[in-house]
């Protein structure tokens, strides 16, 4: 990791000379280069970093979205631009799942026409994965494609949610219930900068949510990172910054690389979705909806596919204790607690985006740092994965 580090870091201006932990990760994909800067401090110098990696000047204008709970965060970007010239209007969101609509979107776009913002300004989304989705979208859409730049506040979305330029809005379902991300594109970011300054912020139950993500990019891919994240898990649900530092470009790497060779999910990048095709249903559950946060429906669903491969004898019993123990050491849950059946989650799981040609893709952990796409798994092998979190 540290050669890596010292390959693939830029140097920056002298105005940048006050923030820590200054790596930048390339997200190499060809004709749409796109990069991850880690630094802390990094919000104080937004207009200098876009200069310097989002293009040869500042744009003229920018819509800055923002969830409300990250107001100051907002305030103090918008300060930065306007001191260096740019006209920003400011947008404010609800973050829900409620508000990743088409409706919201529609206001986005009013709010961009109303700014006059052409195809040589920009859109700034600062929140959690949401507000990214949100406002990705919107971008990818407006004027049929302009620049965007992510800037993540939460664990999660720093992690995962503001890397690799997937967005998107949920749809109702047939027979009803919420479907996630049915409705998106993909749309990379012209820069993701990452402050972790903004986690001072973050509520603890939020960051919890993100160590999820980072459990999940360590069994994708990183036996090491998996078992340093349950080794420090105290120190990272406290937001031990020596620790978050340590973790975030480590587990960043991992989602970077991979969008690099799968920028449009048509393989590799499908892995990213370990726990998810399980998580996405029963977060929309809606005994559930509401009151579980993603990372902590990812949880619940990296249980459950831990417990299909070891059904499918891709995973041994340790191995598979191992998992829930990380994530219990992580203050996530591991078991669903709501009303439903087996039957009501198979049936979400069927609208899932990885599902094809009318049969369910899973993604398995196959040991600790491996996974693999398993197609059409045997129907007990999902009922005992469902039984695993409480689900008959």
């Amino acid at each position: 990791m540290r050669a890596f580090h010292r390959s693939n870091t830029r140097g920056c201006a002298a105005d940048l000379a006050r923030t820590r932990l200054l790596i930048e990760i390339p997200v190499d994909i060809p004709g749409q280069p796109s990069s991850v800067l880690v630094a802390r401090g990094a919000l104080e110098n937004l207009a200098s970093i876009l200069t310097m990696r989002a293009g040869t000047k500042l744009p003229r204008r920018a819509l800055l979205c923002f969830d409300r709970n990250c107001t100051a965060h907002a305030q103090q970007a918008a300060r930065v631009l306007r001191a260096a010239g740019v006209v920003v209007t400011e947008f404010g969101l609800h973050a829900t799942e409620d508000a990743k609509s088409a409706a919201v979107v529609e206001t986005i776009w009013d709010a961009a026409l109303a700014a006059r913002l052409d195809r040589g300004d920009c859109f700034i989304a600062i929140g959690g994965g949401i507000v990214g989705d949100l406002v990705g979208f919107a971008a990818a859409t407006y004027l049929r494609g302009v620049r965007v730049v992510q800037i993540p506040t939460t664990l999660l979305s720093m992690v995962d949610a503001a890397i690799g330029g997937k967005t998107g809005i949920n749809r109702t379902l047939p027979e009803g219930g919420l479907g996630k991300n049915l409705v998106g594109a993909f749309w990379q970011p012209s820069i993701t900068i990452v402050d972790a300054n903004t986690l001072r912020t973050l509520p603890k139950r939020e960051l919890r949510s993100g160590l999820a993500e980072c459990v999940k990019h360590g069994l994708i891919a990183d036996a090491t990172l998996f078992h340093d994240i349950a080794r420090d898990a105290n120190e990272l649900v406290n937001n031990h910054e020596p620790s978050i530092d340590r973790l975030l470009p480590r587990a960043i790497v991992v989602k970077t690389a991979i969008v690099a060779r799968d920028p449009l999910e048509r393989g590799e990048r499908a892995k990213l979705n370990l726990g998810h095709t399980f998580g996405h249903a029963i977060e929309t559950i809606p005994t559930a909806s509401g009151k579980l946060l993603h990372g902590e429906a990812v949880a619940i669903g990296l249980v459950s596919a831990a417990a299909a491969a070891r059904a499918m004898q891709m995973l041994s019993a340790h191995e598979e204790t191992n998992i829930t123990n990380a994530l219990t050491s992580c203050g996530l849950p591991r078991s669903f607690q709501g009303e439903t059946s087996a039957a009501e989650v198979m049936r979400r799981m069927g609208f899932d985006k990885k599902a094809e040609g009318g049969s369910l893709k899973l993604i398995l952990p196959k040991g600790i740092g491996a996974c693999e796409i398993v197609e059409n798994p045997p129907p007990e092998v999902v009922l005992e994965a469902l039984r695993a979190i409480g689900i008959a």
